[in-house]
Parts: structure tokens; C-alpha cells; sequence
């Protein structure tokens, strides 16, 4: 074996070594993070750099890294000072984007309350609840959305990606569509349509049109589209 062939194999393993001791680092990195993410959570004070890298048994300088790149996402927020027999040290604790981390049961207690809200109001009058909604959402959004009808559009699309639709504007056949590649009610709208007129009431609020509900994923569809006609204007 040359020379050449043997110097390009060790430099081969070395590179795979450095990748794998990378992902290891990565990988120490994200326990990091979680575990003082869990700790704020359960703590009813707000904790310091000092105590969460002595309750972590790792070096000071290692929990600042991770409490600074949690600020920076906004999962962690600072509270007052922590009172020491030394200099005070800053507080730190979870913020509102940090508990929402952690797992929750929406589709579950959103289900129990749909189905009661349906035993209350009935087959017909839980669609125009559901309508009321839609609108509501659309008054608290609408000073976001000016302009012309493709303005209009494209900023709704972006209000729905604030509201975790993977939603964007495309070229339908007779205009521009929105389309959402999931549904934040999906289960809900599965075991009830009536839960799609939130999303068609907030769209005919906030364009100022007629909706036209062309792909549906509560129907078994890949996505869900949204056409858009003027008002009064027969499909």
C-alpha cells in the first residue's frame, strides 16, 4: 500500500472520529438543554447560572453558553436578582414559548370540550359558533392585512404560519389560492367538520371574499385549499 493510499485512509478515520466525537458533543449539548429547561419548569423560584450548572455538575462557563442560547430563542427569561452573600446573580426562568415545550394534551381536551359544546348547542347551531370564532380570530389579526387582494393574500398566508399552519399562497386555476400542508384541528375537523368553518370564517373576514374550500385534509386530501371570489359571486 502507498504512502499516498495509507496518509488518505488515516485522514478518512480522522475525519469520521471528529464527525463522531461532533454529534456526541451535540448530542451532550441537547441533554444540556433539556435538563435546565426542566429545571426552571418544577423550580418556583427563578434560578441562576451558578445554581443550574451545580445542579447539572458541569462548569459555569458551560450553563452560561446554554441559559445565553436559550434567551436568545426566547424559551428562557430573566427575573430579579438572586440575593447571595456575594455579589447578587441574575435570575432566570422558563417563559411562556419555553413551557409550551413540553408535552401537552390539546387534541384530547379540545375533543372532550368539542364534543360537549356540541351536546349543548346542537348539530345546527355548532357550525355558526365555530363561524363566531373564525371572526373573532380575523378582528384580532385584521390590522396586520392591507393592500390589494394579492397583498391581502399573501399576508393572511403569513397569519396562518403564525398560527402553525405550513400555509403559503399558490396559482390556482382561476386566481391565487392559499394552501396549507397540515391543520392545527386536524383530529378536531376529522370527527367534526363543523370545526373548518373557524379556519372559512377567518379567511372570508380577513380578505373581504367568498371562500371556496376546494381540498380538504379532514377529507382524506394530502393538503387543505382555499379559493378565493368576490362576494356575492356565485361558485
Amino acid at each position: 500500500m502507498s504512502t499516498y493510499t495509507i496518509t488518505k485512509l488515516l485522514k478518512i478515520e480522522i475525519s469520521l472520529k471528529l464527525k463522531k466525537m461532533s454529534q456526541i458533543a451535540d448530542l451532550e449539548s441537547t441533554r444540556t438543554r433539556d435538563r435546565i429547561l426542566d429545571l426552571l419548569l418544577r423550580s418556583e423560584e427563578p434560578l441562576s447560572v451558578q445554581s443550574l450548572a451545580k445542579a447539572l455538575n458541569i462548569s459555569r462557563n458551560a450553563a452560561h453558553q446554554q441559559v445565553m442560547a436559550l434567551e436568545r430563542e426566547g424559551l428562557v427569561e430573566r427575573d430579579a436578582a438572586i440575593r447571595t452573600k456575594g455579589r447578587p446573580s441574575q435570575g432566570f426562568r422558563l417563559s411562556a414559548a419555553g413551557g409550551a415545550t413540553f408535552p401537552r394534551q390539546y387534541a384530547l381536551l379540545a375533543r372532550q370540550m368539542l364534543e360537549e359544546l356540541s351536546r349543548h348547542l346542537g348539530p345546527a347551531e355548532l357550525p355558526r359558533a365555530m363561524e363566531r370564532i373564525g371572526v373573532s380570530l380575523a378582528d384580532s389579526l385584521r390590522a396586520n392585512v392591507d393592500g390589494d387582494t394579492g397583498q391581502r393574500l399573501e399576508q393572511i398566508a403569513g397569519l396562518m404560519r403564525g398560527l402553525g399552519y405550513e400555509s403559503a399562497t399558490i396559482e390556482g386555476p382561476q386566481g391565487t389560492e392559499i394552501e396549507a400542508h397540515n391543520c392545527v384541528f386536524h383530529d378536531l375537523a376529522v370527527a367534526d367538520p363543523a370545526i373548518c368553518e373557524v379556519d372559512l370564517a377567518l379567511l372570508r373576514s380577513l380578505s373581504g371574499k367568498q371562500v371556496d374550500h376546494r381540498r380538504c385534509m379532514a377529507r382524506g386530501e394530502r393538503s387543505c385549499r382555499f379559493a378565493f371570489r368576490p362576494s356575492g359571486q356565485d361558485e
